[in-house]
């Protein structure tokens, strides 16, 4: 492994360092597609960050290969293309062949419009990809009301328009089209509204209102009353779809905004395109993850496919996770103001959608709202301790991911020196649970009231882990106590109390699980396990009994009869006698 991996980056050194694709193959398998403005400087990279996904695509790989193209935006669409084909194993996105609608502006004279779910030619105009039919059918519906556009497939030239080649369709008559292919209207008319048209598309509102208004006046000032009807029904409809479109800001901002999530083995992400403040396109993403991929590797795969599909990303990109720059476009994380804003609304959105995904997110999300939680408490983890008059002292660890019990994490403590104060049994096992500082759960609860707390808030700041949220539940009240210790009651209908007294129950059931089972195997060690003849079964009969070894002591020859038998009697009575 050690020599192919060696051959492998003295290849890798020989590279040219231009822009271009390359590709790690095994047996000319592609196993991945990356591009790179240097190519040499990326692949060799593979070799120097040891990173689950790096590790795993150079010992795959036997052979690397290389594609130069004049820029990076070249790069992308090969590397685009390249992905779809082959479907490389260590790729992530850009793989799907699914395409949605798009709304394509010839590039011709006297352009059509129409909707298409292929880019064929890159010289026409897409919109797109719009996910929802009804939203496109209705503005394409709108378009062609306020702008009619040819439906034909004609060749308009001069020379053909000049010949008297073709005649106006039914479409002409109806008002649908201006009737291009007899000369009815020019040019210059015929490019204004497909002008207009493509702003709409783009979200550039303000442009084709102008333009009306300016249009309105015109009309007003030459009285003629017929076209300002027309012009004042054109901008009301405008106005409408305008309105229709989320307003963030009362700035004039065009920006893309990303929101990115990670819950178990799946990332959800929230695309939101803002152009003149107002949200133009909004779509939720969701796909498996697996180990290889952090978020950010995530995003920016994601931001790549944006920009495959519609053909750029805004020079303002916002998101919730920050990384390198994009084409020269730097990915900020707002604080406040309207980008943040923005971002908040784009957290809502996701949030709503993972929400109709995961039935257990919505009950975690209300959890961190009603005990003001920093993050959402994916991971909790819950302490519960049990010992009688000071003897056998256990304590336990539930575990409960995604809001269902993760039972094979579940930990228990046999507490040194038997303590029989609850507070410096919680203080030992929180400290044993976390000394390593592996696996820190989002929310922590301890089953107690403000003692238990502050004995868990103690050693958790000695661990430098002070920045978790904890809290304690107790048990008659069912009063909560925040870090602060300030006090929380829920609603006793409350799915979100149901929920931590669950979680409460479960420790404790654990936790006397295992303190019964420590206990049982102390009597079992009893001075009764130590004389001849006498098995475990005959013990527990009398434990069951006479509760504890003194009574057994104490018992007549008589009393032991009944419960074992003449002979195990005589035994047993005899040898404490003795």
């Amino acid at each position: 492994m050690l020599k192919k991996t060696i051959l492998l980056k003295n290849k890798a050194s020989l590279l040219p360092n231009k822009v271009g694709v390359y590709f790690f193959l095994n047996k000319q398998k592609v196993l991945y597609v990356g591009k790179a403005v240097k190519i040499r400087a990326r692949v060799l990279s593979y070799f120097k960050d040891f990173s689950n996904k790096n590790v795993a695509i150079v010992e795959s790989s036997n052979d690397i290969k290389y594609i130069l193209v004049d820029s990076e935006e070249d790069a992308f669409f090969l590397e685009n293309s390249l992905i779809k084909k082959h479907q490389p194993k260590y790729n992530i996105l850009l793989k799907d062949d699914k395409t949605f609608p798009w709304l394509c502006v010839k590039n011709e004279r006297f352009p059509r419009v129409f909707i298409s779910r292929k880019k064929d030619n890159s010289s026409d105009f897409y919109f797109g990809p719009y996910v929802s039919r009804k939203t496109l059918n209705n503005l394409f519906g709108l378009i062609k009301s306020l702008y009619p556009t040819r439906t034909c497939n004609y060749n308009l030239s001069e020379k053909n328009i000049a010949s008297k080649k073709y005649k106006v369709c039914l479409e002409y008559h109806l008002k649908n089209c201006l009737g291009p292919c007899e000369g009815f209207c020019s040019d210059q008319e015929y490019d204004k509204n497909t002008e207009s048209i493509k702003n709409i598309l783009s979200g550039k509102f303000s442009f084709v209102l102008n333009d009306l208004k300016k249009k309105l006046k015109y009309n007003t000032e030459n009285l003629f009353f017929e076209k300002c009807e027309v012009i004042k029904n054109q901008i009301f409809a405008v106005q409408n779809l305008k309105n229709k479109s989320v307003v963030v800001s009362e700035k004039n901002i065009n920006l893309d905004c990303f929101y990115i999530y990670s819950i178990k083995n799946n990332t959800y992400v929230n695309f939101i395109r803002v152009i003149e403040g107002s949200v133009i396109f909004l779509n939720n993403y969701i796909f498996n993850k697996n180990y290889y991929y952090s978020d950010g590797v995530v995003l920016e795969n994601i931001i790549k496919t944006i920009y495959i599909n519609y053909n750029y990303v805004s020079d303002l990109i916002i998101s919730n996770i920050s990384f390198s720059n994009f084409l020269k476009k730097k990915i900020i994380v707002p604080k406040r103001g309207y980008k943040k804003s923005i971002l908040n609304f784009s957290h809502k959105n996701l949030i709503s959608f993972i929400n109709s995904k995961n039935s257990d997110f919505n009950l975690l999300s209300d959890l961190k709202e009603k005990l003001y939680l920093k993050k959402i408490p994916f991971h909790i983890e819950c302490f519960d301790v049990s010992n009688l008059m000071g003897s056998n002292t256990t304590s336990s660890c539930v575990v409960f991911k995604g809001g269902k019990s993760s039972k094979k994490d579940y930990k228990s403590y046999i507490l040194k020196d038997n303590k029989i104060d609850d507070y410096e049994s919680i203080s030992e096992s929180v400290y044993r649970r976390y000394k390593n500082k592996n696996n820190i759960p989002d929310l922590i609860i301890i089953d107690g009231g403000k003692g238990h707390l502050r004995a868990a808030l103690n050693i958790l700041s000695s661990l430098c882990l002070s920045g978790v949220d904890v809290i304690s539940i107790a048990k008659k009240e069912e009063i909560i106590y925040k870090k602060n210790l300030k006090e929380i009651i829920l609603n006793k209908n409350s799915k979100t109390l149901h929920l931590i007294q669950y979680i409460r129950n479960e420790a404790h059931r654990f936790c006397l699980k295992k303190h019964r089972i420590k206990r049982k195997n102390n009597f079992l060690n009893s001075d009764l396990n130590n004389i001849n003849l006498i098995g475990n079964k005959t013990v527990f009969k009398l434990l069951k009994k006479f509760k504890s070894i003194n009574n057994i002591k104490k018992a007549s020859l008589k009393d032991l009869k009944k419960i074992i038998g003449n002979n195990k009697a005589i035994i047993i009575y005899k040898h404490f006698k003795n």
